[in-house]
């Protein structure tokens, strides 16, 4: 233990003024030569101040009773953390300090005994229950930050649709929305959160999202918690452990979507899960009883804006500026969105087609 601050001064000051040698301030002091060379430095150099030891190990250290009782307190409530122990015994030590002597002692290995069980859930049949989520933004180094946005079917795993964004805006996450509704029929229910893109913010009114589901009869329900959507966000681990490191230089986003279309491929069919006794995710699936054709999808899900043609003879939407042929500056005009296909129209006729910008 060091010695109070007025002792090693009196030490030092004997040991400047020659009335004690370095040997017999060394066994005063009870530490090593080093030690009381500093000492003398930092005495000349600030007074009693440069005495002042500012590290806190040796303040702090438990006794052996000390010890004991943690050890004794861990035993006899096994659910007790480190930090818990610390504060009910009142110890001047940080819970990491507690937690090292509970692992001495092979205490800290136990599984606590949880005051609410997990609830676990899984879809009893394929399309019974949809996931879909944005994954938050991942950086690549050669394009910046992209955001993957993608469902998954509940009871087998399966994904219908997913792909690569620049940005999570509700006209990206439509998309997907109809490309896995045009793959693989209507599901009965859909599990999201409370996203913008998703719900509504006002009390008021309902979102793109919601309202399209009322009109083809889907269910939604919402996530207000992350673990609500366990399978899907296990899915997301999955991605970035296993294909995000192999695009991670890629240089343009078609790229990364290239890969990534090979990739979900083998995901779907040729990946085998060991929860499902090492099975396909195709192989517990099967496409919905329940679809619509592609003229009443287009019907159902079409999406309309009216937006003013500037002087540019460009319009906003969603973000993005779109070129309009000339003839419309200040026209207000009808835009029309069809999956992935953006229609322009005025008096009634289409008078120009465009892919939607992502």
């Amino acid at each position: 233990m060091k010695k109070p601050i007025e002792e090693r001064q009196s030490v030092i000051q004997n040991l400047l003024q020659g009335e004690v040698s370095i040997q017999q301030a060394m066994t005063l002091l009870v530490c090593s030569r080093s030690t009381i060379e500093r000492y003398r430095k930092a005495f000349v150099a600030s007074g009693k101040a440069g005495l002042i030891d500012h590290r806190h190990s040796n303040h702090y250290k438990l006794t052996s009773h000390q010890k004991e009782k943690v050890i004794s307190l861990k035993k006899q409530d096994r659910w007790r953390s480190a930090r818990n122990i610390r504060d009910k015994l009142d110890l001047s030590v940080s819970e990491i300090a507690v937690g090292n002597i509970l692992r001495s002692e092979g205490l800290t290995r136990e599984n606590n005994k949880r005051v609410k069980a997990i609830i676990r859930f899984e879809a009893e049949y394929p399309n019974q229950l949809w996931q879909t989520d944005i994954q938050g933004k991942i950086n690549f180094p050669n394009i910046g930050i992209l955001y993957l946005i993608a469902t998954l079917d509940d009871h087998s795993r399966f994904v219908p649709a997913g792909k690569w964004y620049r940005t999570q805006g509700k006209m990206n996450v439509f998309q997907i929305w109809y490309e896995s509704l045009s793959k693989c029929g209507l599901p009965d229910a859909m599990l999201q959160d409370e996203g913008s893109q998703y719900k509504a913010r006002t009390r008021l009114g309902t979102a793109d999202y919601q309202w399209y589901a009322t009109q083809v009869g889907i269910k939604l329900h919402w996530a207000t918690h992350a673990e609500t959507k366990g399978k899907i966000e296990r899915f997301w681990k999955f991605v970035q452990t296993d294909f995000v490191p192999e695009v991670i230089k890629a240089k343009t986003l078609e790229e990364v979507n290239g890969q990534w279309e090979i990739w979900l491929a083998r995901y779907n069919y040729v990946y085998k899960s060991r929860y499902f006794s090492n099975i396909t995710h195709a192989s517990r699936y099967h496409t919905s009883e329940r679809r619509l054709t592609q003229l009443e999808l287009q019907t159902l899900l079409t999406v309309e804006e009216r937006r003013k043609v500037t002087r540019e003879s460009t319009i906003s939407l969603y973000g993005k500026h779109y070129f309009v042929p000339p003839g419309y500056i200040g026209c207000r005009i009808w835009v029309k969105i069809k999956g992935n296909k953006v229609c322009f129209e005025a008096n009634g006729e289409v008078f120009w087609k465009t892919r939607l910008r992502e």
